[in-house]
């Protein structure tokens, strides 16, 4: 189900902000892998993320340039969970 428009960003946010949680877990070591279908989304969440950071860089005349794959990042990251 999508979120309503008056909403979207609200929602979005408040599980935005537990995602955060778990990739910052998964770098402390803390929790278990994720499926693989959760690591997909994962990624894509990041890489999602990334564009709207850097979009809005170029909009606002700031430099704004990844010089790394966060994508495979959360996937080393997953690998080192147990």
């Amino acid at each position: 189900m999508s979120n309503m428009s008056y909403c979207r960003f609200q929602n979005t946010a408040l599980a935005l902000k537990d995602c955060e949680s778990v990739l910052e877990e998964l770098a402390d070591g803390d929790p278990a892998r994720l499926s693989d279908e959760e690591l997909r989304a994962a990624q894509r969440l990041v890489t999602s993320c990334l564009n709207i950071v850097q979009f809005l860089a170029e909009r606002g005349s700031l430099e704004f340039e990844p010089d790394m794959d966060l994508a495979t990042v959360v996937e080393e990251l997953n690998e080192a969970a147990t």
